[in-house]
């Protein structure tokens, strides 16, 4: 939702805060219910993890997280498009493709 208002609403200089700030807030207001995983990948990894003898979640748990996480990323979406009644179209810049967007999110990823 945030990302979306802030690319419609044209903030491009405070995007990075205001994204960071409703991040924060959400990690502090609901870690301590789901361990602040808001990502099917992070539910992935902690499977991956619990598989691998670690902490984790078990596979059922990862599933029911990982549906809920992208039922509530298409709810963001039809959301901030009610708000503004406007969508955009989500891709890489010009000039960059899906393997460029791909690699720059492995790479972020073990950031």
């Amino acid at each position: 939702f945030t990302v979306g208002c802030n690319v419609l609403g044209g903030s491009g200089m405070w995007a990075g805060v205001s994204i960071a700030c409703v991040l924060m807030v959400a990690i502090y207001s609901l870690g301590g219910i789901s361990g602040a995983n808001f990502n099917p990948a992070v539910s992935v990894s902690l499977g991956i993890s619990k598989s691998m003898g670690g902490p984790g979640l078990d596979w059922a748990t990862v599933g029911i997280y990982s549906a809920v996480q992208s039922v509530a990323g298409v709810a963001a979406a039809f959301s901030y498009a009610a708000v503004f009644n406007d969508t955009f179209n989500l891709a890489p810049a010009k000039g960059f493709n899906g393997f460029h967007a791909g690699l720059c999110e492995l790479l972020y990823t073990f950031m």
